[in-house]
């Protein structure tokens, strides 16, 4: 008979020595410490993993289904629970924003609302690199700078767009200011008035792009600036050729997120120019001409038309979906090169 080898298996969790003797696998024994460790993990992330899973994932998973049906209110678990909760045409909703005319022209007034106020990320990018560059600079006073701008970040965003209204009337501070009559709030014009809104997104959002600039242009490699400088490169050579490379991740980072958040602006504007209608309808143009999508989908909801709704707000996730991909492909592309 061939002998068997040492450490040779001869069945599970059985090995045999050079002698053929039969020796018993040794069990792992329990890490008490890691285990303990996870337990207090997972007691401290329970709720917030609950959470998630039911408001999150559970309420999409909901929100797709009854985009198909004709819910309109009531116990939302015995509607879920019948045997037929979809319509006769599921993409009834779908087909209704795109083809119905009048519903078609809320849409795309409202998407493209949503879409005009995605034009601050750009000016805010601009001016938090250069504001972060000042603040990177060793002059006194930098780090009371930094508090100062981060402050709108964290402030009520109710109480910012109420501050904004006052400040924009006709009679407020900037008119007095610069000696204008210009009515921001109340003018015909809706760009004018989604300029306002504008003005205070990019205000508003300043203080964390700054803070994440600062640590961007914190890590970057001093050795690079000394050698381009010594290379007879002026400041805006080693900026442009060397920083703004090396601040590639944070840009990205925050344009992603600004996206993501720009497409579902619906406080500011809503505090700014009064509550939006409680119908679905819209049908005033002042309204129209400033109301974010999101608003249109509030909207919609107060009308008791809750499928619609529903369907609305899918819409807008695969838009926010595909921007998305959009810049992580467009990343994608610029590593490859």
């Amino acid at each position: 008979m061939e002998e068997l080898n040492v450490g040779e298996i001869v069945s599970d969790g059985v090995v045999a020595d050079s002698a053929g003797a039969v020796l018993q696998k040794k069990k792992r024994s329990v890490n008490r410490a890691k285990l303990q460790d996870n337990i207090w993990g997972w007691i401290f992330v329970i709720l917030i993993v609950l959470g998630t899973t039911f408001f999150v994932y559970f309420s999409f998973i909901v929100t797709v289904i009854l985009s198909f049906s004709n819910y309109d209110g009531g116990n939302i678990f015995e509607y879920l629970g019948e045997i037929k909760p979809f319509r006769d045409d599921a993409l009834y909703w779908y087909k209704r924003m795109f083809v119905d005319e009048t519903h078609s022209e809320y849409f795309w007034n409202t998407l493209g609302n949503s879409f005009f106020y995605l034009l601050g990320i750009p000016v805010g990018m601009v001016l938090s690199v250069a504001l972060a560059v000042c603040m990177t600079r060793d002059i006194k006073g930098t780090n009371a700078f930094r508090v100062i701008y981060y402050v709108p970040t964290v402030a009520s965003a109710v109480s910012l767009s109420l501050i904004w209204k006052r400040l924009f009337n006709n009679s407020g501070a900037i008119n007095e200011i610069f000696g204008t009559q210009i009515q921001w709030l109340t003018s015909t014009n809706g760009v004018l008035k989604k300029i306002t809104v504008l003005i205070m997104t990019v205000w508003k959002g300043l203080g964390g792009s700054i803070i994440l600039f600062v640590a961007g242009l914190n890590g970057v490699n001093a050795s690079y600036h000394e050698a381009a400088d010594i290379d007879g490169a002026n400041s805006w050579q080693i900026f442009w050729r060397i920083t703004m490379p090396q601040l590639y991740p944070t840009i990205f980072y925050v344009v992603v997120t600004s996206v993501i958040g720009g497409m579902q602006i619906f406080i500011e504007p809503n505090l700014i120019f009064g509550n939006y209608p409680a119908t679905g309808n819209m049908a005033t143009s002042g309204t129209r001409d400033n109301i974010p999508f999101v608003g249109y989908i509030f909207g919609v909801f107060n009308n008791g038309e809750w499928a619609h709704a529903s369907a609305l707000g899918i819409i807008l996730a695969i838009i926010i979906f595909l921007l998305t991909l959009i810049q992580f492909a467009l990343d994608a592309r610029r590593d490859k090169a």
